[in-house]
């Protein structure tokens, strides 16, 4: 059998500096659910190809999440972190992603990306209060928006077989044709509250899109050609939740004060039960002499039509440890590990598209600042970060697993912005290949583009003397 991928062009879009947050965040959720265009094989089993959903600070090296927290950069991954927050962050993304397949001694080259991200997290109290008021409380909140893209869906694939009947030989050809596209988002409200060194974070998130399959068999030297071509269209949204929990083991406090801690080891934990989407199908299947240029098909006929099919799709528990040894301002450490149960994933719409495994990863990371407080020598206070990850997908096509195995590097650059705010420039590369072993390998060089931007004054009580 032949296998001939065929891959569409590539765009992004593209977005503007802030003028206000609330137009901003519109701004870019709207480009945000754009569909990119991309070309993945695989995109066509389970829901899609799962995205990242760590950002580009932490992308940097080999994204870990799990035990991060910072004062000026967010995490999703686990929402405990926003109570470490000690300003108001706006963080937004995009990605470019290459991606070199191979099947037997045919090969291709493809280009994708998007936005990847928007998020905006904020403290509950003004820090710059409690300097006024001389009183630092043992109880800090967090509180934070974002809306990510969840798995992406886009391929076109064609392959062609030679029928052979044994007494007569060759009898005839059968092209197949597959393509998809689509994707699910997720708009996650995080809340968060901390408690001398320990912070505990729930993520409450709404999970909603659609993806459209559809393939077609034409039998070309059959007398007329005719085709069989079915197309599913399925809506998908639910509610989906996890919690996450933070604990600072403080090694080392500020000799000019004792309340701040200057090194320490962060032991993060996050977990998720099973969760049930709701989604409503479409089906649709055709006997046709072929497809027209404007899409439409020539001599149609309907063989089989349903509407509006409610379906359940149940996607699977999961949990993730994660630990940091923290210098601050100088070095950060990490390593995680997380695990989630795919073999209970169930899609009532497309039950026998693919086996599914239970899978593990694990990846690894260092960040490091050569000093922070360099005036007179910008570079030294550029974060150089750099990473290596390890994590099996879910799905199981013929047979073999798919692992992603790959490298990171990442810069963080600072930027002084107006009234003395320090924000934050991110990029971050990722290098790597899916399903060595499967029938199409994947290398793959993604570039991610972050932008953070901090802001002190909100909820900060003015004062009149």
């Amino acid at each position: 059998m032949l296998t001939k991928i065929v891959f569409p062009e590539f765009r992004i879009t593209h977005s503007s500096m802030k003028l206000k947050l609330s137009f901003f965040f519109l701004l870019f959720a709207a480009a945000l659910t754009a569909q990119p265009k991309q070309n993945s094989p695989y995109s066509r089993y389970g829901i899609g190809d799962p995205l990242n959903q760590f950002f580009a600070a932490q992308a940097g090296f080999g994204g870990q999440a799990i035990a991060f927290h910072d004062p000026f950069h967010l995490s999703l991954v686990n929402p405990a972190s926003y109570a470490y927050l000690r300003a108001t962050t706006l963080e937004g993304g995009m990605y470019a992603k290459n991606s070199y397949y191979k099947y037997d001694m045919d090969s291709r080259n493809n280009w994708s990306g998007n936005l990847s991200y928007l998020a905006l997290g904020f403290p509950l109290r003004s820090p710059i209060n409690e300097v006024l008021d001389k009183r630092k409380s043992p109880w800090q909140f967090g509180m934070g928006m974002a809306l990510t893209p969840k798995t992406l869906v886009g391929y076109n694939v064609v392959s062609r077989d030679t029928i052979i009947d044994p007494p007569q030989g060759q009898v005839g050809d059968v092209q197949s044709v597959f393509e998809g596209n689509g994707g699910t988002y997720q708009f996650t409200w995080s809340n968060a509250a901390k408690y001398k060194n320990t912070a505990v974070g729930l993520n409450i998130g709404w999970l909603f899109g659609k993806n459209t399959y559809e393939s077609s068999t034409f039998f070309i030297d059959s007398l007329p050609t005719f085709a069989n071509t079915s197309r599913d269209d399925i809506r998908m949204n639910g509610f989906v939740w996890n919690l996450g929990v933070q604990h600072d083991i403080v090694l080392k406090y500020s000799e000019n004060d004792k309340t701040m801690p200057v090194r320490w080891v962060t032991i993060g934990l996050t977990g998720e039960g099973s969760h049930n989407i709701n989604s409503t199908a479409d089906r649709i299947f055709l006997r046709s002499r072929g497809r027209l240029a404007n899409g439409q098909y020539e001599s149609a006929d309907t063989l089989l039509f349903e509407s509006g099919v409610d379906r359940k799709i149940k996607l699977p528990p999961g949990f993730g440890l994660g630990v940091q040894y923290v210098v601050a301002n100088k070095l950060r450490l990490g390593a995680q590990y997380n695990y989630e149960g795919w073999s209970s994933f169930k899609n009532e719409a497309r039950p026998n598209d693919s086996e599914y495994r239970n899978t593990s990863a694990f990846s690894a990371g260092v960040e490091y600042i050569p000093d922070y407080s360099s005036y007179n020598n910008y570079a030294k206070r550029i974060r150089l970060r750099a990473g290596a990850y390890y994590r099996q997908d879910a799905r199981v096509v013929e047979g073999s697993g798919l692992d992603d195995l790959g490298f990171t590097v990442g810069l963080g650059f600072p930027v002084i912005m107006p009234r003395q705010q320090t924000s934050f420039i991110n990029i971050a590369l990722e290098v790597g290949r899916l399903g060595a072993d499967s029938p199409i390998q994947e290398t793959y060089y993604r570039f991610t583009f972050g932008y953070t931007f901090n802001d002190n004054s909100w909820f900060y009580k003015r004062r009149f003397e």
